[in-house]
């Protein structure tokens, strides 16, 4: 999977990962958002953030 540019939550630094799952978010009826599943390089910790749109699920 193709890295992204996400903000780290744990540290607040701009980092580019690689997400460990990807999967769309979207309530019913309504267009949804794609989120990744990441983990911090430098606390060990995981948190969510938005994907672009067009990255492989």
């Amino acid at each position: 999977m193709p890295k992204v540019k996400v903000r780290d939550p744990t540290t607040g630094q701009e980092v580019e990962l690689e997400p460990i799952k990807v999967w769309s978010l979207a309530p019913k009826g309504r267009k949804g958002v794609k989120i990744g599943l990441f983990k911090s390089p430098t606390t060990g910790k995981y948190f969510r953030a938005k994907v672009p749109e067009n990255y492989p699920a």
